[in-house]
This record gives structure tokens, C-alpha cells and sequence, in this order.
């Protein structure tokens, strides 16, 4: 009975021990969480100071001149530029039909230069040519070269594109970094004291003023050519387009007979023309011609004996010699 009873008083003892020992470590357990709790609440906050502190220097570096990253726009900037070799039997019209379609369209002719005389005019002639350089709306190009092109027999076509996205965000970032530079630079010459201090800072400011004005000229002559493609145009004029693909025998038979009485009928024509053109030079060597002929004519006539003399001589006998 003693013994039974000294068991369980043992026992008693040990579960208290084990439970002593259990919630001293649960203790311990649960206060190391927050220990490290505390510190990555320290941590968090020094990183917080950190950007704080790197946004503070970063803008201070731009407000005195500092340059930032550029920033591509949404949209690329692209140049395109078209060139076109023509051939046409209809110069005065077609011309006439470019002015009026590049008005239409919202453009403007850049540049135009003419020469020569036209194949069909009297006297020397000589093929017309032209160049017109055109500023056709970035939207319209497509429809105003498909409108060229049906009018015209193009015999040579170039293209291309230039991406000018990373200048022009480039000139963009550069001339933002100028303009808080020169707000800075006012800033200066208001607190600004001494002679010295004062001219050095309107010499910044007039070097800031010029780079300004250089980069947007630059960048409105990089709009212009973005929003305006430009498309150049030589044109020839000719009587004869030029093949620009393999015809078929039948087409060829019937472009060459085209051929030849086209060239027939000029051939009259320039004729007639130089005829006419000639009568104040041949006329009056042609009637001298003939007056010559005639005045020889008659004296040839003069000279012959008449058919009566001759027959009398004839019939006249020779008397026999004594």
C-alpha cells in the first residue's frame, strides 16, 4: 500500500517537472518571434529612409542640371520617304493634276524644277523633264502614289523608313533637364550678391537659351518629317512608254504597228512643218531656177534651123562640076 502510494506520488511530481519545463520553452518560443518581429520592423524602416533619401538626391541631381533616363513615347517616330521614276504622254496635264492633288490631300510642293521643250511643239523639239519634290500627309501617301501611279507608267520605285523614336525622346529628355537648369539658374541670380556671380549666371542662362532654341528646331523639323513623308517625282515626257514587263507577241504586234504609224505621222508633220517654215529661202531660188531654165530653153529653140530651110537644101541638085 506504501508502495503503491510513493508510485504515484513520484509520478505526480515528474508530470510537474515535464509541464515546468514544457511552458518555459513555449515561453521562450513565443518571445523569439517578436524579438525578430522588432528587427524586421527596423529593417523595413531603414529600407523606407533609404528610397526616401535616394528620391531626395535624385531629384536634387536633376534640379542642377543632372540628365534623366529618356522615356520612349507611345507611339514610334518614323520618316518615310518615297521615290518615284515616271514616264508620261501628257505633260501639261499630269502636271497640272499633281499640284491639284497634293492641295487636296493637305500637302505642299517643296520643291518643283522644269526644263526642256515639249514633243509635240513646232520647231527643235526635245523631251520635257521635271522634278517635284512633294510633303504629303504621313495618311495620304498611300492614296496620292496610287493615284501617281495610274496615271503614269513608273519605271523605277524606291522607299524608305527612318526610326528617329530614340533622338526624339533623347532631344525631349535633354531639353526637360535644361528647362529646370534655368529655373535653378533664375533662382540664383535672385539671391545672387556679387558683380561676379551675376554674370557668370547670365552667361549659363544665355548658353541654356541657345541649346533650347537649337533643340526645338530640331525637334519641330523631326514632327515635319514625321507627320509630312516626301515624296520625290522625276518626270519624262515620251511618245513611247517604256516596257517595265514581257508583253505577249499579239500585244507587241500591236504596240509596234502603234509605233510605226505614230512616228509616220510625226515624220509628216515635221515635213509640213519644216516646208512651210523654209518657203521664204527656197521660193525665190526655185523661181530663179526657172527663170534660167526657161531663158535657156528658149535660146536652144533660137539656134535649131527651121524644118522648111532644111528640106529646100535637101531638094536643091548639085550641079556636076565642068
Amino acid at each position: 500500500m506504501k508502495k503503491r502510494s510513493l508510485k504515484a506520488i513520484f509520478l505526480l511530481l515528474a508530470a510537474l517537472l515535464l509541464g515546468g519545463c514544457a511552458g518555459k520553452s513555449s515561453a521562450r518560443s513565443q518571445a523569439v518571434p517578436a524579438e525578430y518581429a522588432m528587427e524586421d520592423r527596423s529593417v523595413s524602416g531603414s529600407t523606407e529612409a533609404a528610397a526616401e533619401e535616394a528620391e531626395v538626391f535624385s531629384a536634387a541631381s536633376q534640379a542642377m542640371g543632372g540628365e534623366s533616363k529618356p522615356l520612349l513615347p507611345a507611339g514610334r517616330k518614323l520618316i518615310r520617304n518615297v521615290s518615284l521614276n515616271l514616264e508620261t504622254d501628257n505633260f501639261d496635264t499630269l502636271i497640272s493634276g499633281l499640284e491639284t492633288k497634293v492641295q487636296e490631300l493637305g500637302g505642299y510642293i517643296e520643291q518643283s524644277d522644269m526644263g526642256g521643250n515639249s514633243l509635240y511643239s513646232s520647231g527643235n523639239p526635245g523631251p520635257r523633264y521635271a522634278s517635284i519634290t512633294a510633303r504629303i500627309p504621313v495618311n495620304q501617301v498611300d492614296g496620292f502614289l496610287t493615284a501617281v501611279e495610274s496615271n503614269t507608267n513608273v519605271t523605277n520605285r524606291s522607299e524608305s523608313t527612318q526610326d528617329v523614336t530614340l533622338q526624339y525622346s533623347d532631344l525631349e529628355s535633354k531639353k526637360k533637364s535644361l528647362e529646370i537648369e534655368q529655373e535653378k539658374m533664375w533662382e540664383f541670380l535672385e539671391k545672387a550678391e556679387s558683380v561676379d556671380t551675376v554674370i557668370t549666371i547670365q552667361q549659363r542662362l544665355s548658353e541654356i537659351r541657345y541649346q533650347l532654341e537649337s533643340m526645338e528646331s530640331q525637334l519641330r523639323l523631326y514632327d515635319n518629317q514625321v507627320d509630312y513623308s516626301t515624296v520625290t517625282l522625276y518626270i519624262r515626257e515620251v511618245t513611247i512608254f517604256s516596257p517595265t514587263s514581257q508583253d505577249s507577241a499579239g500585244t507587241r504586234i500591236k504596240k509596234g504597228l502603234e509605233d510605226n504609224l505614230r512616228t509616220f505621222k510625226n515624220g509628216a508633220v515635221s515635213f509640213v512643218v519644216v516646208l512651210v517654215t523654209t518657203i521664204p529661202f527656197w521660193l525665190p531660188v526655185l523661181a530663179l531656177a526657172g527663170v534660167v531654165m526657161a531663158f535657156r530653153c528658149r535660146r536652144r529653140k533660137n539656134k535649131k534651123p527651121s524644118p522648111d530651110v532644111s528640106k529646100e537644101k535637101e531638094e536643091t541638085p548639085k550641079t556636076p562640076e565642068s
